[in-house]
């Protein structure tokens, strides 16, 4: 009849390789119900006559008649469902007037049948359920036209009426048809746009049905009508179609206007391929939509899939042959290409049946570089249409418009890379770092906070770098710096470049145990000499560790720790440092330590006591160790632990230094007065290798007290020297020159360089007392001050031995070759003006001894 229902097709590609589809089923006994029906009305009238026997139209005829206007048809897309308008009720129209119904039918059956197998090659189950419904709708339309029909002539308005009615009550036949097929495969339609369809109908059937009814009168007055008939009629369809392809036009780009809008604003690149496949199925009415990527060289295919919920699918395979003949097509060749439905082309045919599609279109995905993938539409919906020459010029522009998005969102999410990472080593930056750090610290709810670490690595000896071997190389550095930190975390951190020579990790889930292992890895990576420019560089760093939660549970908070924690490392020589809230400048209690040790310096308040060293071999007390004291007026005695890092921040350090090798020297010169040649031992703290007047201090110190500078000893760290290693050297040998002896304080806790100990001019070296209090019950630390000890004999260098408080470990030390010793077995620390009696106390007792033997 007028309208054909082509939506949902009864054997899609997909479920014809299922034997039995109970959809199918329920379809063909629709079919069967339909022409069970359409038998039982059309019985009774089968074998009328033509109501006007002037004209009569044959069965040839009205079969002709209806197969052209079948194949001359609009195509209207609607959602899910594309419907076919005809006007092939104008042929009904004069069918019912000029044809008796048995012949009418044929015809339209014969007609129909041509065009639904020939033309449409639609299916077997698709064919036999248009042929009942076709039939059912034209007894429909003969019954109610005969009923409503008495006055049998052309002319008269009552037969008017009559095929109005027939042709309108035939078209909602054909619409509850098509909604019981669409309920088989879709379920069941809302019902009130049911009814709307039911009371509506076609739009365009009054208008057809109209003219009919002209065609019907203009026969009646003469045969010779029919040349003018066929003129009005082929300009009316010829015209309707131009209509129809305009509406369609006009809709496709006003969806493609809102289509350029909506990728616009969508930078990222998954938003831009979901409304790009989005699109591409509205505009093109089609099941499937995918775009498809393959690297330069080939190799695996990236496939993007919308999926029914609109959520994107990826998946990757290897092309096989008929894929890539498509490739080689569009990728390759980067032109368009239209397979469309029923093919004879074999490659065309055997791509079709790899992806179990009926037809399809390809256009090329293209960037600056050349076509990078490929955008591929399946299926289009229903079964009157395949693709056409204007879907490939609308998913061109699709692909078009997908282009410039994806080079926008490529270029934007660039731009958003560069602002959280740093340009020249390619390590996230402070922006990302801080980001990641407030997700840690909020992802564990409320009154819970995640663990968590960061270490900050501060690079010693940085600018000596830049300003000798230049900037480029100071780059060079940087950026092995940071690809060693890379190796040496792995995925257990994210490593970051604060600016400068400034690093850090943030160790998610970490403890205080897993985050000193880090970090002693990362010191121990940095060891390994630098090559730049030929010249072997050695790195060393400073490290500052804060915990969440313990330290801080914010990001700004547990940053800026882990820098007080680094600056620690770093003045003390350490290298590695864990935050401890005494170590904060900003605490409250250190202000108020600076005041109270600025005025401290000014009493007597601060002293200095002394312990003594001895010959291993003897007992001979040659030597004594100066050792501060502030014993705060208040708060009892503080340890040096506490304020000598707040003088070095609080630029007292000089006026400390100052003060304790004034008292020393005056304690010397006193001890030398009352016949006791000793010498004194005074620690340096880095600061003070840094400090460019401190051997013009020490000269003048000397020389005021008459103390001669080969009694006095300079103690520094390992850790010391090595935060600024060219200029503390350079100082060291000054203070040689001067006469003073040198000593490496705490040795083999620190770097232990030999190439820096040959460089160091030093005469002793102390072994650190963490290895001597238990030498005797772990081998392996009498293993290390065995090792010190050969150490020094072979440069040449005194060693001396602390922390020694027990008579067996003394003697053990003797055997192994130390030359003095320090510790509570000999003595314990004591005030200056104690010294002297002590002495004489010790040398009472010894003489006793010996009269006693």
């Amino acid at each position: 009849m007028d309208t054909t229902a082509t939506g949902a097709d009864p054997a899609p590609a997909r479920a014809r390789r299922i034997l039995v589809d109970p959809r199918s089923v329920l379809v063909a006994g629709m079919a069967v119900a339909m022409a069970g029906l359409a038998l039982a009305l059309g019985l009774p009238v089968a074998s009328n006559p033509a109501l006007d026997g002037a004209v009569v139209l044959p069965w040839w005829l009205l079969a002709a008649l209806f197969a052209a206007t079948e194949a001359c048809v609009m195509h209207i897309q609607t959602g899910r469902e594309a419907q076919t308008v005809s006007v092939s009720e104008l042929v009904v129209v004069l069918g019912l007037f000029y044809a008796a119904p048995a012949e009418l039918v044929a015809g339209n059956l014969l007609g129909s049948a041509v065009i639904l197998l020939v033309h449409r090659r639609s299916s077997v189950l698709k064919t036999l359920w248009n042929m009942a419904s076709l039939s059912l709708q034209m007894v429909v339309a003969i019954t109610v036209f005969r009923v409503l029909n008495n006055a049998g002539d052309a002319t008269h308005w009552l037969a008017w009426v009559a095929a109005c009615a027939g042709c309108l009550v035939a078209n909602r036949v054909s619409v509850l048809a098509v909604a019981g097929v669409m309920a088989i495969y879709d379920g069941a339609p809302p019902l009130a746009p049911l009814l709307r369809e039911v009371v509506t109908g076609d739009p365009a059937s009054p208008v057809v049905v109209t003219l009919g009814l002209i065609a019907a009168t203009s026969l009646a007055a003469t045969p010779a009508a029919v040349v003018l008939l066929l003129v009005m009629g082929a300009g009316l369809l010829i015209g309707y179609r131009a209509y129809a392809a305009l509406s369609d036009r006009h809709l496709s780009l006003e969806r493609l206007y809102r289509f350029t809008q909506a990728i616009s604003s969508s930078p990222e690149v998954d938003e831009v391929l979901r409304s790009v496949l989005a699109e591409a199925k509205d505009l093109l009415h089609a099941e499937h939509a995918e775009a498809v990527f393959v690297g330069a060289e080939g190799g695996a295919l990236a496939r993007v899939r919308l999926g029914p919920t609109g959520r994107l699918t990826r998946s990757e395979d290897l092309p096989g042959a008929a894929e890539q003949w498509l490739l080689d097509q569009v990728m390759q060749e980067g032109t368009s290409l239209t397979v469309p439905r029923g093919t004879r082309d074999t490659d065309e045919r055997a791509w079709l049946e790899v992806h179990g599609a009926r037809d399809a279109v390809a256009v090329p995905l293209r960037s600056g570089a050349g076509v990078l993938g490929a955008i591929i539409v399946t299926d289009r919906l229903g079964e009157v249409r395949t693709f056409e020459d204007g879907d490939v010029l609308m998913l061109e522009t699709v692909a078009t418009h997908a282009n410039v998005a994806l080079q926008n969102g490529e270029l934007i999410s660039q731009l958003r890379h560069d602002a959280l990472h740093d340009a020249l080593t390619g390590l996230p930056n402070r922006a990302l770092l801080q980001r990641r750090l407030a997700a840690l610290l909020g992802d564990g709810g409320p009154g819970r906070t995640p663990a968590g670490a960061v270490v900050i690595l501060d690079l010693n000896g940085f600018k000596d770098v830049n300003d000798t071997l230049g900037h480029h190389q100071g780059d060079l550095l940087l950026v092995e710096v940071g690809a060693r930190l890379r190796t040496c975390v792995g995925a257990d951190g994210l490593v970051v470049r604060l600016g400068g020579d400034e690093f850090a990790v943030l160790l998610e889930g970490a403890d205080e145990g897993a985050a000193l292992e880090a970090g002693r890895r990362i010191l121990g990576e940095l060891r390994t000499p630098v090559l730049l420019d030929g010249v072997e560089v050695e790195v060393s760093g400073s490290l500052g560790i804060a915990l969440s939660p313990q330290h801080a549970t914010d990001p700004a908070a547990l940053l800026k720790r882990a820098d007080v924690a680094m600056y620690e490392a770093k003045r003390t020589g350490e290298g590695l440092r864990l935050y401890e809230a005494h170590l904060d400048p900003n605490d409250v209690n250190r202000l108020a330590l600076v005041a109270e040790l600025r005025a401290a310096l000014t009493t007597d308040d601060i002293q200095v006591h002394v312990q003594p060293q001895g010959r291993t071999e003897n007992g001979r007390v040659c030597s004594v160790e100066a050792l501060v004291r502030w014993n705060h007026p208040t708060r009892g005695r503080i340890s040096p632990e506490e304020f000598i890092p707040i003088a070095e921040r609080s630029g007292l350090i000089g006026a400390l230094t100052t003060r304790v090798l004034d008292a020393s020297l005056a304690a010397v010169a006193h001890w030398r007065r009352s016949g006791h040649d000793l010498s004194i031992a005074v620690n340096l703290s880095s600061r003070s290798l840094l400090d460019p007047g401190l051997v013009d201090e020490v000269a003048q110190l000397l020389s005021h007290h008459g103390v001669p500078p080969v009694a006095l000893t300079l103690e520094v760290t390992e850790g010391s020297v090595m935060a600024d290693p060219t200029r503390a050297i350079s100082l060291l040998r000054e203070l040689r020159q001067l006469g003073v002896r040198l000593s490496v304080d705490d040795f083999g806790t620190g770097y232990s360089s030999l190439s820096y100990l040959q460089r160091l001019p030093i005469d002793e070296v102390k072994i650190d007392k963490s290895f001597v209090a238990d030498m005797l019950h772990r081998p392996g630390d009498t293993s290390i001050v065995r090792a010190v000890a050969d150490l020094g004999r072979n440069l040449g260098l005194d060693v001396v031995a602390e922390g020694v408080e027990d008579q067996d470990t003394w003697d053990a030390l003797t055997e192994l070759g130390v030359h003095l010793i320090q510790g509570w077995h000999l003595a314990r620390p004591m005030p200056v003006d104690a010294l002297l009696s002590w002495l004489d106390d010790r040398a009472a007792t010894a003489a006793k001894a010996v009269l006693a033997t």
